[in-house]
């Protein structure tokens, strides 16, 4: 899968300011509808709590990857955010979500979905990609990193 074809930095928030999986969730819908790729941020968050009611998107080392299939979404995206470490959002290994890759699908893409949600579960199982995207400041930073992963 060729992730660069899937970010856009203008999808890419750092903000310490951000303290809560609610606040992270308001951000990128926020943003994801003012960069014109969802239509509704408050169905989009709603299909994205559906979702974590399931079980919590946090994976491990502070990572998370919040994911809705949304009639909301016009077309695939995946938006990243660094951000404060989320005490009520809690990782599968007990660390706290800290830098978070939210997936928004239209509804009817499942094969995208999948793709999408796998690829980038495998790539983040990579310690030194983890500590890159940690330590990485910007979404400049974070796209160059991301693009070198090309279609792996």
């Amino acid at each position: 899968m060729d992730i660069s074809s899937m970010l856009d930095k203008r999808n890419m928030v750092f903000d310490l300011a951000i303290q809560t999986k609610e606040d992270l969730f308001a951000c990128l819908a926020q943003t994801l509808e003012n960069n014109g790729y969802i239509t509704n941020k408050r169905r989009f968050i709603k299909d994205l709590k559906r979702r974590e009611k399931e079980s919590s998107t946090g994976i491990e080392d502070g990572f998370g990857i919040p994911h809705a299939k949304s009639k909301a979404v016009i077309k695939p995206t995946i938006a990243f955010a660094h951000v404060d470490e989320l005490k009520d959002y809690p990782a599968l290994d007990g660390s706290h979500v800290q830098c978070v890759f939210m997936l928004a699908v239209p509804d009817h893409a499942n094969d995208t979905h999948l793709h999408m949600l796998s690829f980038l579960a495998r790539q983040l199982m990579n310690d030194q990609l983890k500590a890159s995207l940690k330590a990485a400041n910007d979404p400049e930073e974070v796209l160059a990193i991301l693009t070198k992963l090309g279609g792996e």
